[in-house]
């Protein structure tokens, strides 16, 4: 059973990670005015990031192997802070002009774009080891619960570091832009937060240690494992197997719904001034989804949430395709947003169902956060062709088409008596 306190503290570094995460895109974009660069470079550095912590994912076992949970959270927290740091640096003492070679734009965003890369690097890493550390501490009768609140509490959290750093940024403090001193005050807090948990691991590691793992969270054996690419063999186990592939169907039918909503709500009429509403009932339906989604999974199971889930959403697209009264979209707004990331503790669960150790946990969600990496990352690119060769309806209708489809991987999955590992 995992202690309170380090439930608390475990969420205080989810929601900064996810925060300084989060708020690079920001920074980029006052970094792009300021450098008169435009949407390309911000895009490229995101995209790059994005890929950068997909395939740091796969070093998970590494790192809990090398330095342990705490240690391997402190290394990534610090990591991130020194990225922040080292932008703001950098821009406060004009060192990238002189790295660009005089007043290059373009290498100004190429300097701090390779330090910010830093902060968004261990995003992976830190969600595989934090679920699998979640996993193997938690009773399987409440994991749903305790998972449902970890991704929220790591949501709602991170809203105000990102709103604060959007609001600050446009002003300055003295004559220092405002995004260089989100970089340096955001970058000195993860630092320090990073050497406090370091200099705290011994305790930490004692704690784990010295507790008793129930029958359902087995002692952790030890590790042997080398290469970044064993994490795979896990998938010859054909639950997990369809297990993963559930989640990557998931991944594609949910993870860009917010993205081209926009581009969608105006093609259908909607005013664009309208939008900041459908954006705030997706928000609020996605922390209640989230909320509500774990803790009906301890009641009725994970893959029968899963499944009503996916056909809700197939339904819920559809209807959103028809609709063009602004206060039913808001409702839609509110449901899709349930439906879509309420499924995120669901995914965490039900891709652990048939295996058991901490060893298997990190496997499962190194490849599970590889797969859906992969898959966000393509998504963006084929959801914009078919827009531009058919429509956005045509998107949402595969989005809906998709939906349905992932539930099917869930039917088929037995009921493993004897899960692997352990």
């Amino acid at each position: 059973m995992m202690p309170r306190a380090r439930f608390i503290m475990l969420n205080l570094y989810h929601i900064l990670v996810d925060g300084l995460f989060d708020t690079v895109p920001v920074i980029l974009s006052f970094m792009a005015l300021a450098c008169g660069s435009g949407e390309t470079e911000v895009g490229l550095i995101v995209s790059l990031g994005t890929t950068l912590s997909t395939a740091a994912g796969l070093g998970t076992g590494w790192f809990s192997r090398r330095f342990g949970f705490a240690g391997s959270v402190a290394l990534l927290t610090g990591l991130a802070g020194l990225g922040m740091l080292g932008a703001g640096l950098m821009s406060a003492y004009g060192w990238m002009d002189g790295w660009a070679g005089g007043s290059s734009a373009g290498g100004s965003m190429t300097v701090a774009g390779a330090c910010l890369l830093l902060a968004m690097a261990g995003f992976a890493v830190f969600h595989n080891l934090s679920f699998s550390y979640i996993t193997a501490n938690t009773e399987r009768a409440r994991l749903g619960r305790v998972m449902s609140d970890f991704t929220a509490i790591g949501d709602v959290g991170r809203i105000p570091l990102v709103s604060f750093a959007a609001f600050a940024a446009a002003y300055s403090v003295g004559s220092m832009p405002g995004w260089q001193a989100i970089c340096l005050a955001y970058g000195v807090v993860a630092l320090c937060a990073g050497l406090w948990l370091y200099c705290a691991k011994k305790s930490f590691a004692a704690s784990d240690n010295g507790s008793q793992a129930g029958p359902d969270m087995p002692a952790t054996p030890k590790r042997t494992r080398r290469n970044p690419f064993a994490a795979f063999a896990i998938l010859k186990d054909k639950n997990v197997f369809l297990a993963m592939l559930a989640s990557m169907l998931n991944a594609f039918s949910n993870d860009r719904i917010f993205t081209f909503l926009p581009l969608l709500l105006v093609a259908r009429g909607i005013d664009a001034k309208t939008i900041g509403s459908f954006a705030l009932g997706f928000t609020l339906g996605s922390f209640a989804g989230k909320m509500a989604c774990g803790r009906l999974i301890d009641m009725f199971g994970t893959r029968k949430i899963f499944i009503i889930a996916g056909i809700s959403l197939t339904l819920l697209l559809c209807a959103l395709l028809s609709s063009g009264n602004l206060v039913l979209t808001v409702l839609l707004a509110l449901a899709i947003g349930i439906v879509t990331k309420g499924t995120v503790p669901v995914i965490q669960t039900i891709i652990t169902e048939p295996v058991q150790g901490t060893q298997n946990y990190e496997a499962v969600f190194t490849v599970n956060s590889f797969g859906r990496g992969i898959t966000n990352i393509l998504t963006p690119v084929l959801f914009g062709g078919m827009a531009s060769l058919w429509s956005m309806d045509a998107v949402y209708l595969l989005m809906a088409a998709v939906a349905a489809l992932s539930i099917v991987p869930v039917v088929l999955m037995g009921r493993p008596e004897h899960p692997a590992g352990g």
